[in-house]
C-alpha cells in the first residue's frame, strides 16, 4: 500500500524523504537516470551481456521511480515477466510504462508487467525464497530510513534471488554481504564524460555458470 502522511504530496522530494524516513519506509525521490544510463548502455557491445543475465527471468526492479526504463531493460532482455516496485510514484510508473509499451516497443518485444505500490522491504517479504532476479538503481544510504532497514532489505534481496540471478545494482548502496559482488565501471553512452558504477551480486551457482558471459575484467 502507499505510505501516507502530511508531507508526501510535496513537489520537493527532500520534504517527501523526510516523510518517508519518518515512516519507516523506502527512498521518496523519483530517480530514473540511473536505470536509463543501465539500460542504454546495455543496448552497447559492452553492456550486452546484462540481456543474458535477465534472459527468462522474473526480474524486478526496486524504487523504480517514474521512468519506464527498468521495464526497457526487461523487455529487451527477453525476461519472463517485469515488476516495477514503487512506493511513491506507482501512477507515473504506470503511466510511463504504459506510454512506452505504446509508442517505443514492437509488439513481439513486450512482456508481462506490473506495477506494485508498495514499500520495497514490504514486497520483498511477500516473494518466495529462490525466484527473482533484482535490479535496483540509485538506491543509496540517503535514501533510507536506517541501517537496520537497510540490512533487512539485503536480506530479503538474498533469499529471494534466484540462485543463477543476480541483484544488478547500479549506484545503490544496498550490499548484501552473504553473496560475491563484483564492480564494473561504465561510461553512460549518452554522457561519456560521466562513469557509473555497477555491481553484481550473486550466489556461487549464478558465478559458475555466467562466468563466460561476464566482462573479463570482472
Amino acid at each position: 500500500m502507499l505510505p501516507s502522511g502530511e508531507g508526501l504530496g510535496s513537489r520537493d522530494w527532500k520534504e517527501r524523504l523526510v516523510v518517508s524516513r519518518d515512516l519507516g519506509t523506502g527512498f521518496a525521490a523519483p530517480g530514473g537516470e540511473f536505470t536509463r544510463a543501465l539500460f542504454e548502455w546495455s543496448l552497447t557491445p559492452a553492456g550486452a551481456f546484462l540481456h543474458t543475465l535477465l534472459q527468462g527471468k522474473r526480474v524486478v526492479e526496486l524504487g523504480a521511480g517514474m521512468m519506464p526504463y527498468g521495464y526497457a531493460l526487461a523487455a529487451h532482455s527477453k525476461a519472463q515477466n517485469f515488476v516495477a516496485v514503487e512506493p511513491f510514484y506507482a501512477d507515473r510508473q504506470e503511466i510511463a510504462q504504459a506510454a512506452y509499451v505504446e509508442n517505443d516497443l514492437p509488439p513481439e518485444m513486450r512482456i508481462p508487467r506490473k506495477v506494485e505500490s508498495l514499500d520495497m522491504l514490504e514486497y520483498l517479504d511477500g516473494e518466495a525464497d529462490n525466484l527473482l532476479a533484482i535490479i535496483a538503481c540509485g538506491i543509496e544510504d540517503c535514501i533510507l530510513p536506517d541501517a537496520e532497514y537497510k540490512k533487512k532489505v539485503e536480506g530479503e534481496i538474498e533469499r529471494s534471488l534466484e540462485e543463477d540471478a543476480f541483484f544488478i545494482s547500479s549506484h545503490s548502496d544496498l550490499f548484501p554481504q552473504g553473496m560475491k559482488s563484483v564492480e564494473i565501471l561504465f561510461s553512460r553512452p549518452s554522457h561519456p564524460h560521466i562513469v557509473d558504477r555497477l555491481r553484481l551480486h550473486g550466489k556461487p551457482i549464478a558465478y559458475d555458470k555466467w562466468q563466460p558471459v561476464l566482462p573479463p575484467s570482472y
